[in-house]
């Protein structure tokens, strides 16, 4: 019977531990969140200026000729067609 009884008490024990620290880290995030809270308040939100749009780089004849027929590849390759096929019309950088 004594064994009974020292394996109950080391259940419950250990279950009240648990919950205890449990209950503590609820607490102690509540604590926190307010904190964080109280501080996002107090600082001044800083208006988002706007991106300036970069200048597009000098792009030679030559290179632009390169850029037009791997789009041109990537695109037969995805669709499963000749590349001769293929005509592309206008590109827009984005």
């Amino acid at each position: 019977m004594e064994t009974n009884i020292s394996t109950v008490q080391v259940v419950l024990m250990g279950l009240i531990t648990v919950f205890v620290v449990l209950i503590c880290l609820i607490v102690i995030i509540k604590i926190l969140g307010l904190i964080m809270e109280k501080v996002a308040k107090k600082q001044p939100v800083p208006a988002a200026a706007p991106a300036a749009a970069a200048p597009a780089p000098a792009v030679s004849a030559q290179n632009n000729q390169q850029i037009v027929a791997a789009i041109a590849v990537a695109i037969a390759e995805e669709m499963g067609t000749d590349v001769s096929h293929i005509r592309i019309h206008s590109i827009k950088r984005v």
